[in-house]
């Protein structure tokens, strides 16, 4: 289960990575043509672009922004995450009505075009990566890195398959669900952000490092972690954000959410700036989360 809340972060939408998310898509009238519209709602309802947006600043970090082999992988990654909610979001899992303060793809679709949506955004995905023109051992090791982090061992797929294996069979309430996984113990609590968060993180960072020509884009899947870990805990801040805790146990654990992420970003700023030909590109990404973690802070 992914966060279904509403709050925006503080950043700009950049015009050419819509542009080619929408370029990179079937078109609406070309058949089937109902499934093609429900891809593009899957990716135009909304959406704060932020794994796309965290490779290319990578890719830009390392010496090459706008290119196309970073922006194909942007845009991959975008078809992605966009999958991994649609199906999030179907009856056989969380059985959710809205995501982002509107109607869920199979809400609108039916369930049946709704799966349809999500798995061709999936291959949508490899489409685009394979299709790179130029450096084509680089897209090469992209696609790997996606298989990775959408599989069974270390991604998307496999989280989801962990989060099944521990709910009552038929529950498909997001309450009930997300108390059954903070029910586990620590490591297993932490394997399976790992697999459905973070994976997405370091996939992000890893492309974004080849794409961009890094020497060594293992060091970068280091920073993707430390970035899914804080967004993890980023995006709990901002399901509290303009509600004062009301209790001095919430204002502790308000306050050790924030120190946390504040140490995870730092640490992100660390490796990332000590890897980067230009580090200004990491400062840009990073400056605008801090500014929302002290408004949160200050509710």
């Amino acid at each position: 289960m992914e966060p279904r809340s509403a709050h925006r972060y503080p950043f700009q939408p950049i015009e050419r990575l819509e542009s080619e998310l929408a370029a990179n898509l079937p078109a609406v009238d070309v058949a089937p043509e109902i499934l093609h519209r429900a891809m593009h709602r899957a990716i135009f309802a909304g959406g704060k672009r932020i794994r796309p947006r965290v490779l290319l600043t990578v890719a830009a970090a390392c010496g090459a922004p706008g290119s196309d082999l970073a922006i194909r992988a942007a845009c991959a990654i975008e078809y992605v995450h966009a999958a991994s909610l649609v199906h999030d979001d179907l009856p056989c899992f969380d059985d959710a009505d809205e995501r982002r303060g509107q109607p869920t793809l199979h809400r609108v679709y039916g369930e049946a075009m709704a799966v349809l949506a999500g798995d061709a955004l999936l291959a949508r995905a490899f489409e685009v990566l394979s299709g790179a023109p130029k450096h084509a051992r680089r897209a090469l090791k992209i696609v790997h890195l996606f298989s990775r982090a959408t599989g069974t061992t270390h991604g998307l797929i496999g989280g989801q398959g962990l989060e099944e294996s521990i709910v009552e069979p038929g529950s498909h309430d997001a309450k009930t669900r997300a108390q059954a996984l903070l029910a586990l113990p620590p490591d297993d609590l932490d394997r399976y952000h790992a697999m459905k968060t973070v994976a997405l993180f370091r996939l992000a960072t890893e492309s974004g490092a080849i794409a961009g020509g890094a020497k060594d884009p293992t060091l970068w899947a280091e920073v993707g972690n430390y970035l899914g870990l804080a967004y993890k805990l980023l995006d709990d801040l901002g399901a509290t954000r303009g509600r004062a805790p009301d209790s001095e146990a919430l204002r502790a654990a308000f306050a050790d959410k924030r120190a946390r992420l504040e140490a995870l970003l730092d640490t992100a700023w660390t490796l990332g700036s000590a890897q980067a030909s230009d580090p200004r590109p990491l400062r840009e990404l990073l400056g605008p989360i801090r500014g929302y973690i002290a408004e949160a802070d200050a509710g």
